[in-house]
């Protein structure tokens, strides 16, 4: 082989290696494809040969863009083959939150025909993540605004500040008052456990009596050979048996029954004012209770202030019997003077922290028809709220009063504390009523 030959077959090989990258780097296909223009009002930087995607696949590439009439039209190549229904959504996606753009197609539905080559469509227009950004730090800046104003009352902060010392006020009261009671309850109980331990002594005590009077052996057996005798006296051991029973069973319910003092304080933040509910929960044995106490009691200063658009009634009464099941709490009876019924739900009541949180639903004053401040109130009233509780006696939330009406939103502070002193009392009195009610029989 000459040198020409050898310098031509080299100059052949560059070039069809040339060829060959251009091509490649190029992106030049053999494929048949079809165009279709979609028009945007703004593309977010969307670069020309991104990939056009349907369903995820790459079908395609963007070959051009052009500015027509003040909008952005995208010329984008497509795989022959592959078919876009009409009302099919075609937006600009990005592979993250700083990735490379393309096009994205949500297919249409096939029988709403087929998009031809060349036609044009209305793209969705992408959201601008830095105008989202610059719109929600400017409702931020508008909320803490709000939140720092300075109201009537001082700001909402000094307000919360406010509310925090006199819950802590209240606490250390609790405290000093648990700390006082404890020695006495601590003494009770122990005398209680001291008398259910004689009453199990004397019962085994009778048993043993019993057994022998079943037999002639001893004086004692000996003395009961008289028929009627010995009638006599095993009815009246039965009677001091029975006697020492229902004693037992009266201790028993004693150190059974379980008291709550229990505090509602709810601040209405519109009108300025708070409201306050006291009553006592009383639970003889486990999974019912009943409730007493006064609801809505007005603060002084707020009541010597006259609110156009205050519809509630101060002072009224509850009275509510109570059923507890799993999560939930059902109370029936008197809400705020008028007949209704509280639900309360534990959703996570099974789990140590999610026990904290709780739902609040009440519905009462069914027949309301009257007329408060000129305005009409003719339907019943809903309440619902959400507690968490910090510690045990403890609990802080929100709520929304009289739903269908009015709508108050308030914030809401829950001290719940079990009184053992006065639940000893009254298993006392059910002791007493126990024995009059023996008593009555016998007669």
């Amino acid at each position: 082989m000459n040198l020409e030959t050898k310098v031509g077959a080299f100059v052949l090989a560059g070039l069809m290696l040339l060829a060959t990258s251009i091509f490649l780097l190029g992106d030049f296909t053999l494929e048949s494809r079809y165009t279709i223009a979609v028009t945007f009002n703004d593309v977010a930087n969307l670069a020309k040969d991104a990939p056009v995607k349907l369903a995820g696949v790459e079908v395609g590439r963007v070959k051009g863009l052009t500015l027509e009439h003040g909008k952005a039209k995208v010329i984008c190549s497509i795989r022959k083959g592959v078919d876009i229904y009409k009302g099919a959504q075609i937006s600009v996606a990005s592979t993250g939150i700083i990735g490379s753009k393309f096009l994205a197609i949500e297919q249409g539905k096939p029988s709403a025909g087929l998009i031809e080559a060349g036609a044009e469509i209305q793209g969705v227009d992408p959201i601008s993540l830095e105008k989202s950004m610059t719109k929600a730090l400017g409702s931020l800046e508008e909320i803490m605004g709000q939140l720092n104003a300075k109201g009537p009352h001082g700001t909402l902060a000094e307000n919360l500040r406010e509310t925090v010392a006199n819950v802590r006020e209240l606490t250390a009261n609790l405290n000093d008052l648990i700390a006082t009671t404890k020695p006495n309850l601590e003494k009770t109980l122990e005398r209680t456990d001291s008398i259910t331990q004689k009453l199990d002594d004397l019962l085994a005590k009778t048993n043993i009596v019993m057994t022998s009077l079943a037999t002639d052996k001893g004086t004692v057996g000996t003395l009961l050979n008289d028929p009627k005798v010995k009638e006599d006296v095993k009815q009246t051991i039965a009677s001091a048996k029975e006697a020492a029973s229902t004693a037992k069973d009266v201790f028993g319910r004693i150190t059974q029954f379980r008291l709550w003092w229990n505090l509602d304080w709810r601040y209405d933040s519109a009108l300025k004012g708070s409201r306050t509910d006291v009553g006592i929960k009383i639970s003889p044995r486990e999974g019912r209770y009943y409730y007493v106490g006064g609801a809505n009691l007005g603060n002084p200063s707020d009541m010597t202030r006259q609110h156009e658009t205050d519809y509630v009634q101060k002072n009224r009464v509850d009275a509510l019997l109570g059923f507890e099941k799993g999560p939930f709490d059902l109370a029936l009876g008197c809400l705020r003077s008028a007949g209704g019924l509280r639900l309360t739900i534990t959703p996570f009541y099974q789990n140590d922290f999610g026990k904290r949180l709780s739902i609040m639903g009440q519905a009462y004053d069914f027949g309301r028809n009257r007329v408060v401040n000129a305005r009409a109130l003719n339907h019943p009233i809903y309440d619902a709220g959400v507690m968490v509780r910090a510690t045990r006696w403890l609990g802080v939330g929100a709520r929304v009063e009289d739903i269908q009406v009015v709508r108050v939103f308030a914030t809401w502070v829950n001290v719940l504390f079990e009184d053992q002193d006065l639940a000893y009392l009254f298993g006392l009195a059910t002791f007493g009523a126990a024995g009059t009610k023996g008593r009555s029989s016998s007669h």
